[in-house]
């Protein structure tokens, strides 16, 4: 069992290890600078950040961000990291569950951006939703 909840101060570290954890699969390179830029946008207010718990083990995160340009406004995942221990057992579901409720409270399409081919694991995460290009998936709201 686990929870969905929002990133605190207090879990700064955590997310910090997710992040670093996540690099490869995001071509996040990890420096401080951008740790610390990633951990400010987070809690601005078109900003959607979340993380699965298990009592005090991280298990996850999520960020999603409210892109608007001129002729659309769409939800858009950036993050989406599973800790490989607990893949297989709901936790990215029930993250991206968490931004699609979101997104259909606001009526916002979500975009999920940057999924590999090779990720077999994201690719049926996602089988619900229509294709774009090689790498981004469409929800509508």
């Amino acid at each position: 069992m686990f929870t969905i909840e929002k990133p605190k101060q207090i879990h700064i570290k955590s997310w910090r290890g997710i992040i670093e954890q996540s690099s490869p699969s995001h071509n996040f390179q990890y420096q401080e600078v951008n740790f610390d830029m990633f951990w400010n946008c987070i809690f601005q207010e078109d900003y959607f950040a979340f993380a699965a718990k298990n009592q005090d083990k991280f298990m996850g995160i999520i960020v999603g961000r409210i892109n608007e340009t001129y002729y659309q406004k769409i939800i858009e995942i950036d993050v989406l990291f599973v800790l490989p221990d607990f893949r297989k057992i709901g936790v990215a579901r029930a993250l991206v569950n968490k931004i699609e409720s979101i997104a259909k409270e606001k009526k916002l399409d979500l975009i999920i951006k940057g999924v590999e081919k090779s990720n077999l694991l994201a690719q049926k995460l996602f089988k619900n939703y229509e294709e774009i290009s090689r790498t981004r998936f469409l929800k509508k709201a």
